[in-house]
């Protein structure tokens, strides 16, 4: 007997949760919860119920994909439903708990929600378009071609490249180097490995919500043989366009056994998901309300408007115009085009829920708005159509260049989000990760809209025209990762690799802290980076967060304090000798440093980070924070960084000297450059990722003193570049050195410790001439 879903979470609240799995035979179940308060556990059996919506269709079992040996991704054919409402446990507290069925057993712990006005600190990920399925084990998407960084390589060319050849390409664009399933695999390890207090996904979590096999996908990945993160914290799912269709069995329309796919969709996804009442039963699970402790979560079903249209419904004769370019006349009423009302009714349908304004949705929107207000609570907000997109779906259906799938129907949801001083809201849909911020009263205080659809499928970004100029219809729009985070490529090993920016897979973080005040909240976008080898292997993902941090401040009734802080705001210097200071000539969180011709300075180690510092030309002394990003520019430039953490640090042209931090990224770029690495005054210094560039670089691992990290050197040139070792006391010469080979990288010690680990090098091939030894200087 095993599980064939693993038990996960839904419903958190200050006093229970609810449970959910799924086992391939009619066999009761036992859960028993332990923990504070209890002085003896609490026990629950489960009736198991048949869910024959969930049993594979003959198109599903005769399904072939090129890769994967046939049905090797199918599991059993029953699907047997166990569910468990828990109550009565403390607030904010952690609970053991264990499912036993059979002679399989499960054991797992969650916690529950804080209470209102006792609480401390709160963290929940948002991140959408998963769009899971089997073909995502052997299938690399396209990778939109972002912005390039001023001193980036140009990307690896479409034919005869090595990328090309080893990765592919679809059309006219790279292949990215993970498979959907690695993608949204790695990307959960990283929420998983922040311990999040709960999950949001707006939406297309499967590829086609009545296909099972996406479905089994999905769980494999959250609740079962790749991982279990939803069996320690709760989800809280919206319906997408995705969960409207069939796939194989109808896609849209009826497939050959009778099957209307968007119910096949919808009804799949009640048999997983299980919602609060929302006054309405026929629309339940569809939108629903969720509270945790200081936090109120609205989730709406955008999957139908009416009137029902049609971009067939613009253009024609006695019809209204289609719009062109950035012209915008009005938001629509409908999400697709895909199916009517009355096709879905006819199939049996009941649960199909209109969002517009007037109808048992819109209302029940409102009502909650209002009584969240009352309660002092922090609105957030989810549903899968983005209203504010630069992307593929950014258009109303009037639009001569519409998708037929724009979201900006929700655009007239904006008003009360406004007026209830919603946080933030969060859609995915463009399978962009972008950040909007609609103001419409001028006040300063507007509504920051996310698009996080970056969960694990497509690689897209702002749209473009043929000669891929940035169409920019969005006006609202403040930050995109294909555009504001430039890729940075650069030779490594003899290969082209990404080293930093662009658009991957990631999701958005949010952590509340609560103040004297109210709260705080800060939006954290987080990006997963492939790391690969010169045959482009993966080797491993790092966590990077993307440089458009921002925070919000709350007042003690939830309401909003005023504007963001950390969006980006600029500064400037002038044509001559500047110095510019965090505090003093800005505020030192999230802005644009400028610092323009002459001699400058920049300081942005008294701020709070997410800045970034433009040196422009000539010789300037750029000193980074945290999460900053500094670009020395043209000229010999000095970058300092040890007083700070996981800044990105870009020398650029001319000879520069960069004092680094921890967990700093640095690229010298051109010229013969000094990188100093063990100088960081954070967790012992080190730990940074360091790339010379052309010329002739010094690559100082210890300089009186030895970093707590390795710092891992990505491309040391024999017969070019040097390691630099001064000050300590215990390496006079070379012999003084211990060289081991860990795989295919070279470690350099000194004593017991690691001070520097070179990727792709042989340790045997180092010699006294790939060193440069200064002993200790003597001080009268």
């Amino acid at each position: 007997m095993s599980f064939r879903v693993n038990p996960y979470l839904q419903q958190p609240s200050s006093e229970g949760m609810h449970f959910t799995w799924f086992t391939e035979e009619d066999t009761s179940g036992e859960i028993t919860i332990t923990g504070p308060g209890l002085d003896n556990p609490l026990s629950f059996n489960t009736d198991p119920t048949f869910e024959s919506v969930l049993s594979y269709t003959n198109a599903e079992l005769n399904q072939e994909i090129d890769g994967l040996e046939q049905g090797s991704w199918l599991l059993g054919d029953e699907n047997y439903k166990h569910t468990v409402d828990v109550s009565g446990l403390l607030p904010d507290r952690t609970y053991q708990y264990t499912v036993t069925v059979g002679d399989e057993v499960f054991e797992a712990s969650f916690q529950t929600a804080p209470t209102q006005d006792n609480w401390d600190q709160i963290r929940f990920f948002a991140l959408s378009d998963s769009e899971t399925e089997p073909r995502g084990r052997v299938r690399r998407r396209d990778w939109q071609q972002g912005a390039l960084d001023s001193e980036s390589e140009d990307r690896p060319a479409l034919e005869g490249s090595q990328w090309a050849d080893t990765l592919g390409v679809s059309g006219d664009r790279l292949n990215y180097p993970l498979t959907e399933n690695v993608g949204y695999r790695n990307n959960l390890e990283i929420i998983n490995s922040r311990e999040p207090d709960f999950m949001m996904m707006p939406g297309d979590l499967v590829q086609g919500g009545g296909y099972q096999p996406g479905w089994d996908e999905f769980f494999r990945h959250n609740a079962g043989e790749f991982d279990s993160g939803l069996s320690e914290y709760p989800i809280l799912p919206a319906l997408g366009n995705w969960e409207n269709y069939g796939a194989l069995n109808g896609g849209y329309g009826t497939d050959d056994e009778g099957r209307f796919g968007p119910k096949f969709g919808h009804d799949k996804f009640h048999a997983y998901f299980d919602a609060p009442p929302n006054g309405t039963p026929e629309h339940q699970d569809n939108y629903y309300r969720i509270d945790y402790g200081p936090i109120t979560v609205l989730t709406l079903d955008t999957s139908n408007g009416e009137p029902d249209d049609s971009r067939d419904n613009y253009g024609g004769e006695g019809q209204p115009p289609k719009i062109s370019g950035r012209e915008f006349t009005e938001p629509g009423t409908d999400t697709q085009q895909n199916y009517t009302r009355e096709q879905y009714e006819a199939a049996g349908g009941t649960d199909l829920a209109d969002f517009n304004p007037g109808s048992p949705q819109w209302n029940w929107a409102i009502e909650q708005l209002e009584d969240a207000r009352e309660q002092g609570q922090i609105i957030f907000a989810q549903f899968h159509h983005v209203p504010y997109s630069s992307g593929t779906h950014g258009l109303p259906m009037n639009h001569e260049d519409s998708s037929g799938q724009g979201g900006t129907p929700m655009r007239q949801y904006h008003p009360l989000f406004e007026e209830y001083e919603v946080a933030a809201v969060f859609s995915g849909h463009s399978e962009m990760f972008e950040r909007s911020f609609v103001d419409e009263d001028g006040d300063g205080i507007g509504v920051t809209y996310y698009d996080v659809g970056v969960a694990g499928d497509g690689m897209r970004g702002e749209r473009t025209d043929e000669e891929g100029n940035l169409l920019s219809y969005n006006q609202f729009s403040q930050w995109t990762a294909d555009q504001s985070e430039p890729e940075l490529w650069e030779e490594v090993n003899g290969v082209l690799q990404n080293v930093a920016g662009g658009k991957h897979y990631g999701h958005l973080e949010v952590n509340l802290q609560q103040t004297d005040e109210g709260a705080e909240i800060t939006l954290t976008p987080v990006y997963s980076f492939p790391t690969l080898d010169s045959d482009y292997n993966l080797v491993d993902t790092e966590r990077r967060v993307y440089g458009d941090e921002i925070t919000l401040q709350t007042n003690a009734d939830g309401t909003l304090q005023g504007a963001i802080s950390g969006s980006g705001s600029p500064a400037f210097g002038s044509l001559q000798d500047d110095t510019l200071e965090a505090g003093v000539d800005f505020d030192g969180e999230g802005n644009l440093v400028f610092s323009g011709e002459g001699n400058d300075s920049i300081e942005t180690s008294t701020g709070n980070g997410g800045n970034r510092l433009y040196g422009g030309s000539n010789n300037d002394e750029l000193v980074a924070g945290s999460n900053d990003r500094a670009f020395g520019g043209a000229g010999n430039d000095i970058i300092e960084s040890s007083l700070g953490r996981e800044n990105r640090l870009y020398g650029g042209a001319g000879n520069d000297t960069v004092n680094a931090g921890y967990e700093d990224r640095i690229m010298g770029g051109d010229g013969d450059d000094r990188l100093f690495l063990s100088e960081g005054q954070v967790e012992g210094g080190g730990k940074n990722l360091v790339t010379g560039g052309a010329g002739a670089d010094q690559f100082w691992i210890a300089n009186a003193q030895i970093a707590a990290n390795a710092n891992e050197i990505t491309d040391f040139i024999f017969g070019e570049d040097v390691l630099g070792i001064g000050g300590i006391d215990s390496v006079a010469e070379f012999a003084d050195l211990s060289l081991t080979q860990d795989g295919a990288d070279a470690i350099v010690s000194v004593g017991d410790n690691d001070v520097a680990r070179l990727l792709g090098v042989n340790a045997d091939e180092l010699t006294a001439d790939n060193f440069a030894i200064q002993a200790t200087t003597e001080v009268a």
